[in-house]
C-alpha cells in the first residue's frame, strides 16, 4: 500500500472524528444544550475546528483527485504541483475568511 493511500485513509478517520466533534458542538452551541457541553466551551471548540476540518479536508479531497486522475491517465509533476497549488491557495482562502 502506498504512501499516499495510507495517508489519504489516516486524513479520512481523523475527518470522521473532527465531523463528530464539529456537530456536537454546534449543536450544543446553537441549542444552548449545556448537559452535553458548556455553550461557551462548544463556540470556541467549534470555531477553533474550522482550520483543522479544511486542512484534513483538502488533504483528503487533493490525495483522492490525484489518483482519479490517475485513473483517467492523468499524471505527473503538472498534475501534482496544480493539485498542490489548488489545495494551498484554497486553504489560504479558508484562512483569510476565519481568522
Amino acid at each position: 500500500m502506498s504512501i499516499l493511500v495510507r495517508i489519504n485513509r489516516i486524513c479520512a478517520w481523523i475527518l470522521l472524528v473532527l465531523m463528530v466533534i464539529f456537530i456536537v458542538t454546534g449543536y450544543s452551541w446553537q441549542n444552548h444544550m449545556s448537559i452535553i457541553i458548556n455553550p461557551r466551551q462548544a463556540a470556541r471548540i467549534h470555531t477553533t475546528l474550522d482550520p483543522v476540518l479544511v486542512l484534513f479536508f483538502l488533504m483528503h479531497t487533493m490525495i483522492s483527485a490525484r489518483f482519479t486522475l490517475m485513473r483517467h491517465r492523468l499524471q505527473g509533476k503538472a498534475v501534482d504541483l496544480l493539485l498542490l497549488c489548488i489545495g494551498l491557495m484554497s486553504y489560504l482562502a479558508v484562512l483569510r475568511v476565519a481568522l
